[in-house]
């Protein structure tokens, strides 16, 4: 633990005076020190009382907000800055970091509302082109690094509608910076609320962490990891030989420029300027190594040509990869294109700001500030394209920088379980799926991207396997009401380049407001919860959220009574159940799961099915109810709907066997 929470559990929450940091307030020139705030906390406080409070209101803090409000949870839930959102808004990522499934599966029933909330705005507020009428899953931007590109303050007036009209108190311009613990229970939480210069008390039965650094994780004394670990500890072939927690991953502040051809818009260089350009070797240059069987290097070039294919990460021009607002999409405006500038080069690498005090905290989110001016000014001056006007109503600050740093990494707790390189890569994990786990709460996939930290690490990209998030990974130990509910979960620093994107920390944060809401540890109660409002469990690229059988066929996936392909992803709802797959379901589901030939064993001398007078089996024929000798069961199945004996479809299986 470092000095700074030492110091800040030293004393009573109530005695002692606290230091914070309004990141709003973080100048890009200026004493930085004029973003501290001294907080005295006064012997009365005024006080919420909610079930659940949720720190964060980012992607993992939403998700958990509409989930804890479905089930009848009063929530409250604080935000630093003035937007809800987090790195899809606030952050300003609304590029989002998906997968190529995205727009059929591999995120939540809520993470999809959300994403066609996003096209359904432009669509009611835009007057389209015929051909972007025809999209069905119309882009905006027409980016090629996401199926989705869109303007941060569109999808913040998403968000707000989606939580609108829910029981939930909402406090904007609030930090937590204290928690009152009792043995194992957290009671309450004491934060600052910058726009009104006051504190508050928030009582609830529930806390989660769902804020961008995980910053409950010290306030509640809970163990967590900050940085790299030793490759003795997770045994990672890529983890370095010693831990290092000053290598968390680089930051960034994203911006947003407008093409404006023959414009000028040049902002003026910042005295540290060629400093920085020196530091960062600003460039449109990327390697991507020979030694991986990769292009090598690549030279981006400032406009042209689009790739024909949304999402595909071939290299193509570089304006048009995180465009927001692509022209061609609209008549009658808006008139030139917008991109978000998220650039690797504009990374800011230097030092981590975990686990620092204040005054260290602000100096360090000044100087990525002052790194995405002079990436700006580069851009504008020295590659000569004075056409790029900074945007900065698009993310509704004066400086025009993201309200919030985009952080790729945070405090981690060192949760009941751990997800490491060798679970999910594709090298350690040779069939369609990443490890398997029992306990598992949600999906994800994306590469293992890792942007370098400053302590001599090498940027590295690995090919996962589509990958669950284990229930274990969110929870802490020595707390009973306190839940990871973002990027803080129990993963790696490595692996974490996996888990930190989007629709797996809004996951993330669904998944704990259901495990915190049930107030049970039995994981089939959890993920019976979870598949009924439409979280995946299991990795299927064929099974939408909005499928009849979408509960019951993960919960049957599972307990392994529903059957798994070994080459592919497909679920094949509709794709009749072979004898063999029913003889293996019930060995699943009476326990425990067998092999193919073993099941087949098993049934038929426990009598559950029944060999012809040849005494063959017929594995691979279509089963019919009547296969089944359900007399002879250990114990009876759920009734089945009347109808037709057969050929019975899969769909039809889970849904009988998990109502």
């Amino acid at each position: 633990m470092t000095a700074l929470i030492a110091w800040l559990v030293a004393a009573s929450p109530l005695s002692a005076q606290h230091v914070l940091v309004d990141v709003m307030k973080v100048p890009v020139e200026g004493d930085f020190r004029q973003a501290l705030v001294r907080v005295n906390v006064p012997a009365t406080l005024p006080e919420i009382q909610c079930d659940m409070m949720i720190a964060g209101a980012g992607m993992g803090g939403v998700g958990a907000a509409l989930q804890a409000t479905a089930r009848g949870m009063r929530v409250c839930l604080t935000e630093e800055t003035d937007w809800i959102g987090g790195q899809a808004t606030s952050g300003g990522v609304s590029a989002l970091d998906e997968h190529r499934f995205i727009e059929i599966a591999g995120a939540t029933r809520s993470y999809h509302a959300f994403r066609q909330g996003i096209r359904d705005h432009y669509r009611r507020t835009h007057k389209l082109t015929p051909a972007a009428l025809a999209w069905t899953n119309f882009n905006p931007g027409a980016c090629y690094v996401s199926s989705l590109c869109y303007e941060p303050r569109v999808g913040e007036q998403v968000l707000r509608e989606m939580l609108k009209g829910r029981p939930i108190e909402l406090l904007l311009r609030t930090q937590v910076f204290a928690l009152e613990r009792q043995g194992d229970t957290i009671r309450s939480a004491l934060a600052w609320r910058f726009d009104q210069r006051k504190a508050v008390r928030l009582r609830a039965s529930f806390f989660l962490d769902a804020t961008e650094l995980g910053d409950l994780l010290p306030l509640a004394q809970v163990p967590y990891v900050v940085g790299s670990e030793a490759r003795a500890d997770t045994q990672e072939p890529h983890a370095a030989a010693d831990p290092n927690s000053a290598c968390v991953q680089s930051f960034t502040y994203p911006f947003a420029i407008e093409r404006r051809d023959g414009e000028r818009h040049t902002i003026a260089a910042l005295e540290d300027h060629r400093q920085i350009v020196a530091r960062q070797k600003f460039s449109l240059r990327m390697n991507y190594p020979a030694a991986h069987g990769w292009r090598g290097d690549f030279e981006y070039k400032m406009y042209g040509a689009d790739p024909p294919v949304p999402n595909n990460m071939s290299p193509g021009p570089f304006f048009s990869w995180r465009r927001l607002i692509a022209a061609h999409n609209f008549t009658g405006g808006p008139a030139n294109d917008v991109a978000l500038m998220n650039w690797p080069r504009q990374d800011y690498a230097e030092e981590s700001i975990l686990d620092r005090t204040p005054e260290d905290f602000a100096r360090i989110l000044q100087a990525a500030k002052r790194t995405s001016y002079a990436f700006l000014h580069w851009l504008q001056k020295d590659l000569n394209h004075p056409e790029l006007k900074l945007r900065a109503d698009m993310m509704d600050t004066a400086d025009g920088l993201s309200k919030y740093p985009y952080i790729r990494e945070s405090r981690r707790l060192r949760a009941q379980s751990r997800v490491v390189e060798q679970d999910i890569v594709e090298e350690a994990q040779p069939g369609p799926r990443a490890r398997w786990f029992e306990d598992s709460v949600g999906t994800g996939f994306y590469m293992v991207d890792i942007h370098p930290c400053g302590a001599s690490e090498r940027g590295r990209m690995m090919m996962p396997r589509p990958f669950q998030i284990p229930m274990g990974t969110l929870l802490p130990r020595g707390v009973r009401n306190l839940f990871a509910a973002g990027k803080n979960i129990g993963v790696t620093h490595l692996t974490n380049g996996a888990f930190r994107l989007h629709p797996v920390e809004w996951n993330v944060g669904e998944a704990a407001a259901v495990m915190a809401s049930l107030g049970t540890a039995d994981v089939f109660a959890v993920q019976r919860e979870l598949t009924r409002s439409g979280v995946p469990i299991v990795w299927f690229d064929d099974l939408t959220t909005g499928d009849p059988g979408f509960a019951s066929i993960h919960q049957a996936a599972i307990r392994r009574v529903y059957p798994l392909g070994s080459a592919d992803l497909h679920a094949s709802p509709d794709a009749p159940l072979t004898r063999a797959e029913a003889a293996m379901a019930l060995s699943a589901y009476f326990g425990p799961p067998m092999s193919r030939e073993d099941a087949i064993r098993r049934a038929v001398s426990e009598g559950w099915m029944a060999a012809d007078h040849r005494n063959w089996f017929h594995p691979d024929l279509p089963f019919y109810w009547t296969d089944w000798r359900e007399d002879k069961f250990p114990k009876p199945l759920p009734r089945r709907e009347p109808g037709g004996s057969g050929p019975v479809k899969r769909r039809e299986l889970a849904v009988r066997l998990f109502p």
